[in-house]
């Protein structure tokens, strides 16, 4: 199994929060959105939610519509702090990142509802 089959293994909710995060800041790849806009009537189903692929991420982890924005913010902040520091912060390093922070297997535990993300 390499590393990114291990990364998803029993955890299929973090690539979709991972997209989530590439999609805020206009980093997904279009035909990444393209799929999960067709599965979005499944996703929608299997967690009894409707809407958008976004909007079905965003409520499953209980957060408002303004979480776009919020990770938008993270990501210009990260970016600026990494690149002050020498570091080269990639759009997907940033959304596994994003991903690890709000997941409740992450060591740090899962945000309450009100919390905005890191």
């Amino acid at each position: 199994m390499t590393a990114i089959e291990d990364r998803y293994a029993g955890r299929p909710f973090l690539r979709l929060l991972e997209c989530l995060a590439l999609d805020a800041i206009d980093e997904l790849d279009p035909a990444q959105r393209a799929a999960l806009e067709e599965m979005a009537p499944k996703l929608g189903a299997s967690l009894d939610f409707e809407g958008t692929w976004q909007q079905i991420v965003a409520g499953q982890m209980q957060w408002g519509d303004g979480i776009g924005d919020a990770i938008r913010e993270v990501w210009e902040r990260n970016s600026a702090i990494a690149r002050e520091e020498g570091i080269e912060l990639t759009p997907d390093e940033f959304a596994m990142l994003f991903a690890d922070a709000n997941t409740e297997d992450y060591a740090g535990g899962q945000p309450s509802n009100d919390e905005a993300p890191p």
